[in-house]
Parts: structure tokens; C-alpha cells; sequence
């Protein structure tokens, strides 16, 4: 019997799970490490710290689960996430560069902060910008846009491009991703 829906079980399994060796082997084998928050805080401090200095990109998942990253943000290279989970971990209903410096003040080092077709917002020790996402041809599902944005901007990352320029490929993944019908875009 498994339940997948069953938040509960992340809270009691993942902790332990995370500490078990091929897991260890897995992450110890991996160039980055990408993470989410629905794992419990105390599963997301082990896996930070069984990284070891190897990247942590992390996925805030919704306003409420965010607050979960809250003891790892100086461990995540970078966090993405929407404009109302990126208020909720910033403590204040604020834009742009406020809303940055509220995010930089959490510990929170380099982040992406989407919000639908506005510009994307990103920023690092470098500093901040914001890219304009063109417009689709056609908006075919908008199911999956977050998860490429994502895919491709780490993917880019780990290619050694900025920051700048690795969020520019995600932004088109994501446009990808809302013009294909398909749950999984080729």
C-alpha cells in the first residue's frame, strides 16, 4: 500500500531515508543536487549536508512549504520560485529590488522568482535582473513551464554559463513547455 498524497509520510520516511548509503553513494557520485520542499526540514539539512560543497538547487514548491528551506538557504546555490512563495519567505508583499534585498537578507543568496508573464526576476552575489519572457504562439498547457524553467537553467549552470544567461535558457524551455500539448515536451 503506498500513499503518495500522504505528506506525512515525506515528514517520517525521508530523514531516514536520505541517511541510508546508496543515497549517500548517489549524491556523493552527483555533479548538483536538486531538491524540493516538500522534503521535511530535517531530510533538506541532511541533504545539504551530505552535499559537501557540491551544488544545491532547490524548488520552494508553494508558499507554505518554503519557510522549509529557511535553515538551508545559505547551503542552496539557488532557489526558484513564484512570486507568492517568494513573498512568503521574504517576510514582506514587496517587488522587484525590495523584494530581492528581502530575499538576499534571509540568507538566500541567488535566486529566480517567476510570476507568470511578468519578467522573470534573478539575482546573484553578482547582482540583480530581470528577463522578459517572450510572448507564446499559443498557450497549449502551462502544466510543467516551472519544472523546465528549472531543468534548463540548471543544466545551463552546470555548463558554466552566469547565471543571466542560463536563466535565459530556462525562460525558453518554459516556452516550450506551455506551447507543447504533450505532458512532457520533446
Amino acid at each position: 500500500i503506498v500513499g503518495f498524497a500522504d505528506m506525512a509520510l515525506y515528514d517520517l520516511a525521508f530523514p531516514k531515508q536520505i541517511r541510508r548509503a546508496k543515497v549517500r553513494e548517489a549524491i556523493a557520485a552527483a555533479d548538483a543536487v536538486l531538491c524540493d520542499a516538500n522534503l521535511p526540514t530535517a531530510a533538506l539539512e541532511r541533504l545539504v549536508a551530505q552535499a559537501a560543497g557540491r551544488p544545491v538547487f532547490a524548488i520552494a514548491i508553494s508558499p507554505a512549504k518554503v519557510v522549509r528551506l529557511v535553515p538551508v538557504l545559505g547551503g542552496l546555490s539557488l532557489l526558484f520560485m513564484n512570486r507568492r512563495e517568494a513573498t512568503a519567505l521574504a517576510g514582506a508583499d514587496t517587488s522587484g529590488a525590495e523584494l530581492v534585498d528581502a530575499l538576499r537578507r534571509s540568507g538566500l543568496k541567488a535566486g529566480v522568482v517567476t510570476a507568470g508573464s511578468a519578467p522573470v526576476l534573478g539575482f546573484d552575489p553578482s547582482g540583480g535582473f530581470a528577463i522578459e519572457p517572450p510572448a507564446p504562439r499559443r498557450i497549449a498547457d502551462v502544466t510543467g513551464a516551472g519544472d523546465a524553467l528549472t531543468g534548463a537553467t540548471v543544466a545551463a549552470l552546470l555548463r558554466g554559463l552566469p547565471l543571466r544567461d542560463a536563466l535565459r535558457e530556462g525562460v525558453a524551455a518554459a516556452m516550450l513547455a506551455i506551447e507543447s500539448p504533450e505532458a512532457v515536451p520533446s
